[in-house]
């Protein structure tokens, strides 16, 4: 035996605990070994399994165990010896998923799925592998290719609750109304004391009996006697039911379903006007032109907390990037400018124009968004008002007004163009982001936002503005794909 092997077998009781049990001097390394990753102790772990290769070299399982170890550490050295094993003994599924990990980890996704897809073709009916290539899809936003890989979990016998709820909320995400139900409620029988499976379960059940045209008034009444004896369904846990639901069958194309909810809300609370506006975008009211300040408070202030998180992590919302980028190309370098975020929201574009910014305004109609953006400490003012009617106050103040995602609560965009005009000093630019729409003029669409053919963007410019940017563009998810849209960036004229 080696020194280190004789002093671990002098001072080290669970290494010698093994050898007088009879076992070899490489098992008994290696046992100890996995005792010592069990209780973290990683360094030790790495000494032993390397004592244990130095005297069997050409041992797969050895070097796997030995890859396992080190990628508590490094990364690199973990995956080449996960490879090695691999290359002695190719057939070796759990090695193969553990690369995958190890490669996910360097930020390798394609390397990573290769490996998790060699485990299944060598172990097919892998709960694991399975999972692991969802998890994965999932972080890819592939969500249909996630679900599927998870169905594969659950057909393999994987189907835990956690496993069923990803399940349903991926469904969810892709308007599978039906599958989503049918996941929830699985989750909800495996693990009944989860109030969220409960409660996902019941929200479901609420939608699917909607969309298969079941009356409302009864839709609410199943939802009710699905609570225990123990909860409450309250006033606000059913306005919150029918708002969700409102939005997600209409959000999802579901027009009949979405009014008779929406019908039914206005009859259970008729005094809120931003109901009364949805349910006219849903329905089709072509009278309406602009979204009422009443509405945007209200949606804006409930999603202040969590708007980015949402919005940008499992939306995919990136205009704010992609506007300032396409400032910043066209602004001379150098130049600081007096800008203003109109709609900052919770400041998503104040990071990205304080750098081009001598004094950085950030307007907003929310009280609660401001108060997010106030956090991040990087405006110079932050004003809650209208838009239209601050830029009437703020005559010549501006270099540069960017508008990420403001457009859409405007339909007539003729007195925010000639306010614009207004707040700019002369040559100052104005950019902003609109959604898409090819049937002239504008349109009200039935997720109470407005889309905009570009020709009448451009057309009301004429005059005020010259066009000196003009871009297609996605702007988030929505639904099964990326919405689309366009952003533009006038100069205004020098009169």
């Amino acid at each position: 035996m080696s020194e280190n092997i004789k002093g671990w077998a002098a001072t080290e009781s669970g290494f010698a605990r093994f050898l007088r049990a009879g076992i070899p001097p490489v098992q008994a390394l290696t046992r100890w070994a996995l005792e010592l990753l069990r209780t973290n102790q990683i360094p030790e772990a790495v000494a032993a399994l390397s004592s244990a290769l130095a005297l069997t070299p050409a041992d797969p399982v050895l070097w796997a165990n030995y890859g396992v170890a080190l990628s508590q550490g490094s990364s690199s050295e973990a995956a080449a010896c996960l490879e090695y094993s691999l290359a002695l003994a190719r057939h070796q599924p759990d090695t193969w998923l553990i690369l995958g990990l190890t490669r996910k980890k360097q930020g390798d996704p394609v390397a990573a799925e290769i490996a998790f897809r060699v485990a299944l073709e060598q172990e097919p009916h892998s709960t694991a592998g399975w999972q692991l290539i969802g998890i994965l899809k999932e972080e890819q936003r592939d969500f249909p290719g996630a679900i599927e890989c998870l169905d594969a979990c659950v057909t393999a016998g994987g189907g835990n609750a956690a496993i069923l709820a990803n399940l349903g909320k991926l469904n969810y995400q892709l308007g599978r109304i039906a599958e989503s139900c049918q996941a929830y409620g699985a989750a909800a029988e495996l693990d009944p004391l989860s109030p969220h499976y409960r409660q996902m379960a019941r929200k479901t059940t609420f939608l699917r009996q909607a969309l298969d045209g079941e009356s409302v008034a009864d839709a609410i009444a199943t939802y009710q006697k699905s609570f225990a004896t123990t909860e409450n369904c309250s006033e606000t846990d059913l306005m919150e039911l029918l708002n969700s639901a409102f939005s997600m069958l209409s959000g999802f194309g579901h027009i009949d379903a979405a009014t008779r909810v929406g019908r039914k809300s206005i009859e259970l609370w008729p005094a809120n006007p931003s109901r009364t506006y949805l349910l006219g975008a849903v329905t089709g009211d072509h009278t309406l032109d602009c979204s009422p300040p009443e509405y945007v408070v209200e949606h804006f202030d409930a999603f202040a907390e969590g708007f980015e998180a949402q919005l940008v992590g499992v939306l995919g919302y990136d205009i704010p990037k992609k506007i300032c980028l396409a400032v910043r190309e066209i602004v001379a370098e150098g130049r600081l400018h007096d800008t203003l975020d109109a709609g900052c929201g919770t400041g998503l574009c104040g990071p990205l124009l304080r750098p081009i910014s001598r004094t950085l305004t950030g307007v907003d109609l929310s009280p609660k968004m401001l108060e997010q953006a106030d956090r991040k400490k990087i405006y110079d003012t932050l004003a809650c008002a209208e838009l239209t009617a601050f830029l009437l106050r703020s005559a010549g103040q501006f270099d540069l007004i960017v508008a990420a995602d403001l457009m859409i609560y405007f339909g007539d965009l003729t007195s925010l163009f000639a306010a614009a005009a207004t707040a700019l000093k002369p040559a100052g630019l104005f950019a902003f982001s609109t959604e898409l729409w090819t049937g002239g003029g504008y349109r009200l669409l039935p997720s109470g936002r407005f889309a905009h053919e570009p020709g009448y963007v451009q057309l009301l410019a004429a005059g005020k503005f010259t066009e000196v940017f003009q871009a297609a563009t996605t702007i988030r998810q929505e639904g099964t794909g990326r919405l689309s849209g366009n952003l533009f960036i006038f100069r205004r004229q020098i009169r």
